[in-house]
């Protein structure tokens, strides 16, 4: 048998994800017969591999045989044959040297904002394992619900698993600690490590609603049905606080015999410790001082951060937490995990930490956009496309130049669940940007290749369909930002683009599109209307969902003919105070408060923003008057209000949507000149996003143009 040695490009012919160091590749194969002795695996603990994590597999007339220095190796090993299986029961001859290039290949899991239950957990743990991914980090507790049973105090599952959500229904749920055990042994099995992660000091109010006397003022806590974080956290100046950490932590610990406790130390306000007497009194104890690069509230967090790393290390474990552990001081032995960019990663590496890389802005973060938000589910915001994320070297540059680069022990994705609504979204948002990963913390950098990898993906997505999974399938967008209508009053052009190289199928007939309908290959130019529906279409024949684009030609909408001179900068508005999820769930009869903004950005900031929710009063508020277009164009607009009229006419409806970023912008032919205006907007929380934190803004742009303009005092009038 003749082996011919290459390397990605075989691996890229056998479908492996993730790319194995060393490839060779035989010109037989070996047909699988279901008899007993042909495979062999065995476990080798002298073999000179750089991890025990390796492998050698090896497929040729006499069978399949694997080895490995642990059992991890053969289970990888095992993997791997897996994906060479053909569906005719061959197996290509080949010679397969493997082993990762980083120990921690880590998914990041939240159930704390939605809840998923212990059997889509397995399924996320069987799916991750099989592409050699070893660790996962469950994010166990948070600001929206403690997920973990603690015997030693039920109120954390009693009362802070469960919450109200504004639109009515109440969401929660809990592991026991059965469950608990249920699931880390389903992990070890397929040598999946489960790090837990309970927070500390901030995002705690799942915990303070259950036990208010953890918190600065001990004042009774009421619901906190908002995505963000509180400013209501533990108080470090009470003893009692550390008590709480020192019983949750003992009874975690016997859960998870992992070598990692994660205790987050993120994102946690110190405005209340700034007037907590204990706080305060705790500062001056320790001798906390204020300096040029911290102040005394940000050292009272690396305090508590020192005194959380002695209960860990007093149940055998080690430390890890989110890189504003950083801040006031780095604990000593604790690991560091970079999240906001690579900064603090670096930074901590530069000190002889170790350091696990996740920054979002490099594409670590699965709970951003995949394309254009206009089309895709609505997310937390940003962009990360496959690509994206299989370009990240989680090493940096400046590790490299500085003999640094041994304390990155690995990378990890985080999949945030704010705006995952179903188990199916969860999937849709981390395959296949999952595989990508895989192969960053797996493959040797010199064997990745983003054109390869794609051909792989499409192989490892059609395993996902035979399982029922759910994955993102790139979707046609327009070149600036999508419309689902587009108006002309000449002739129209419509161009599509995906967000990595795909073939779009279309049709203009109203039919839905197929895998054999016509492929788009340029712009579509339009003299009459016409309803466009295009879709990708994968190399196996599978659609993304279709686009429904109407194209239609319109008279232009003249000016109003009132005089600029007669009215007074600004817009009118009335005001109404309550709780409404639709412009029409308003009462005709309630009480409105008349008043008005020089802009349509004051319609979002008629009620200060309280970061626990706690007193926050909502509203309905409606707007009207003109808004001055500068030329004749045909404008997209677009905005987070609820409701944009122009000249009388429903223009823009993101009623009962989360209005995290505008779903629904429209086209309009515009004479210039002043148009009637009416903006309806309702402060709420919608799918847990507080409307309020958004923006009301009115913005347009030219369909011509690439960037939006905004409307602001001196476009608005009111008579």
């Amino acid at each position: 048998m003749t082996f011919l040695a290459t390397l990605a490009i075989a691996a890229t012919s056998l479908g492996i994800i993730p790319a194995p160091v060393s490839t060779e590749v035989g010109d037989g194969s070996y047909k699988m017969t279901g008899k007993k002795n042909e495979i062999t695996f065995r476990v080798d603990r002298r073999m000179d591999l750089p991890s025990k994590e390796g492998y050698v597999l090896t497929v040729d007339r006499k069978g399949i045989k694997a080895k490995a220095p642990s059992e991890a190796g053969l289970f990888y090993a095992r993997q791997t044959l897996n994906q060479l299986i053909r569906p005719d029961g061959t197996v290509p001859y080949v010679k397969i040297v493997d082993y990762p290039r980083f120990a921690w290949r880590g998914v990041h899991i939240d159930p704390c904002r939605h809840f998923l239950s212990v059997d889509e957990v397995k399924k996320e743990i069987d799916i991750l394992s099989q592409y050699k991914i070893n660790t996962m980090h469950w994010h166990l507790t948070d600001d929206q619900g403690w997920r973990i049973e603690i015997k030693k105090y039920p109120r954390l599952t009693e009362v802070g698993a469960w919450r109200s959500e504004f639109e009515g229904g109440t969401h929660g749920g809990f592991y026991t600690q059965d469950e608990i055990r249920e699931v880390v042994a389903y992990a070890a099995e397929r040598f999946v490590t489960i790090v837990p992660e309970i927070e500390m000091p901030g995002h705690a109010m799942a915990a303070i609603r259950s036990y208010p006397e953890l918190s600065c003022t001990m004042e009774p806590v009421g619901n906190f049905a908002n995505w963000g974080t509180s400013d209501l956290v533990y108080c470090p100046g009470k003893e009692t606080m550390f008590e709480f950490m020192d019983n949750v932590i003992a009874e975690v610990a016997a859960l998870f015999p992992s070598e990692y406790i994660h205790i987050g130390g993120d994102e946690c306000p110190k405005t209340r410790w700034a007037k907590c007497p204990d706080c305060q009194a705790r500062i001056q104890a320790e001798g906390l001082v204020a300096d040029d690069h911290f102040t005394a509230e940000e050292k009272l967090q690396s305090y508590a951060v020192r005194r959380a790393e002695k209960i860990v290390e007093k149940y055998g474990r080690k430390l890890i937490g989110w890189d504003e552990i950083l801040e006031g001081g780095l604990s000593p032995n604790a690991t560091v995990m970079s999240w906001r960019g690579e900064k603090g990663g670096i930074a901590a590496a530069l000190e002889g930490h170790d350091v696990i890389m996740t920054p979002g802005s490099e594409g670590m973060y699965f709970d951003h956009y995949q394309g254009d938000s206009r089309v895709e589910p609505v997310t937390i915001g940003k962009l990360t496309t496959l690509e994206k994320v299989y370009k990240y070297d989680p090493v940096p540059a400046a590790l490299k130049e500085n003999g640094k680069a041994h304390h990155v022990k690995g990378v990890q994705a985080n999949l945030w669940s704010e705006y995952i609504y179903s188990d199916s979204q969860r999937d849709y948002m981390l395959f296949p940007r999952a595989f990508a990963l895989a192969e960053i913390a797996w493959s040797p950098v010199e064997v990745k290749n983003f054109d390869d990898f794609c051909r792989r993906v499409d192989i490892a997505c059609q395993q996902l369909d035979k399982r029922g999974v759910t994955y993102h399938i790139p979707i046609p967008e327009q070149p600036v930002s999508s419309l689902d209508r587009v108006v002309f009053t000449d002739k129209a052009t419509v161009s599509f683009k995906t967000t990595r190289p795909m073939k779009m199928v279309y049709t203009l007939d109203g039919s839905e599109p197929t895998a054999q309908s016509p492929e788009y290959t340029k712009p579509f130019v339009f003299t009459e209307d016409v309803v466009i529906k295009i879709a990708s279409v994968t190399s196996y024949g599978k659609l993304s969902p279709v686009r429904t684009v109407k194209v239609v030609r319109e008279n232009w909408m003249p000016a109003a003919g009132v005089d600029k001179k007669e009215l007074h900068p600004g817009l009118r508005t009335r005001i109404a105070w309550g709780r409404y999820v639709l412009p029409s769930d308003v009462p005709a009869n309630v009480g409105w408060e008349y008043g008005m903004v020089k802009a349509p950005k004051e319609l979002a900031l008629q009620e200060a923003y309280d970061r626990s929710m706690q007193h926050t009063r909502f509203y309905a508020i409606e707007a009207w008057g003109y808004v001055d277009v500068p030329k004749d164009a045909v404008y997209v607009l677009t905005s987070e209000c609820d409701q944009v009229w122009i000249d009388g006419r429903l223009v823009i409806d993101n009623g009962a949507e989360v209005k995290k970023f505008s779903r629904h912008d429209n086209s309009l032919a515009l004479k210039a000149g002043l148009h009637e205006l009416k903006l309806v907007f309702l402060s709420n929380v919608l799918g847990g996003w507080y409307s309020s934190r958004g923006h009301s803004d009115l913005q347009y742009r030219r369909l011509d143009e690439d960037e939006f303009h905004t409307f602001r005092e001196n476009r608005v009038y009111y008579k």
